[in-house]
């Protein structure tokens, strides 16, 4: 059974919009997180469920153009289970922890941004550009809450008593 992680949620934003390049045939995004920078992904549609695979170009150590697939969205759906025609829903983990049965760090969902891919009903040429946008996604942050904030205000408190640094530095002195 899966256990359920209580967050709280900021507010919803827009984040970026959804392009389509007829000339490659690809349909892209550009995700701006301000001080964590702006990103491209390329969305690649499913064609068993309909919703996106999110996939992000790198350069890896040798020089070589790869690209992975940094998560998915699902088709969002109605209390009565139909689905919600334009919208797709995926959550992209803030963290990385090591797992120690599979031996290697994974993506944490704990703490999270929630995005939501939203169709245009007509699409919107840019300019000149040759580009369309057919969309946007939006999204917001949730964030784990604490759920023993009683017992770890204490013993944060326990922790912090002593303010001799708890290194040892022969003496020198750290420019921090």
């Amino acid at each position: 059974m899966a256990t359920q992680t209580k967050r709280s949620y900021g507010k919803e934003r827009t984040f970026g919009d959804i392009i389509y390049n007829p000339k490659t045939k690809s349909v892209f995004c550009s995700i701006n997180l301000g001080f964590f920078g702006k990103t491209t992904v390329t969305l690649v549609k499913r064609q068993d469920d309909g919703a996106y695979d999110l996939m992000k170009a790198y350069t890896d150590h040798n020089g070589q153009e790869q690209v992975v697939c940094i998560g998915k969205t699902f088709p969002s759906k109605r209390k009565d289970g139909s689905v919600v025609d334009g919208l797709t829903q995926g959550t992209l983990g803030l963290l990385k922890r090591y797992d120690s049965e599979k031996k290697k760090e994974l993506t944490d969902s704990s703490d999270a941004l929630f995005i939501t891919t939203h169709k245009l009903k007509e699409n919107k040429p840019l300019g000149d550009s040759g580009l369309v946008k057919v969309g946007y996604i939006s999204g917001r942050f949730g964030i784990e809450d604490d759920i023993t904030s009683n017992n770890s205000a204490s013993s944060q408190e326990e922790n912090y008593q002593n303010d001799e640094p708890q290194y040892d530095d022969d003496g020198d002195e750290v420019p921090f």
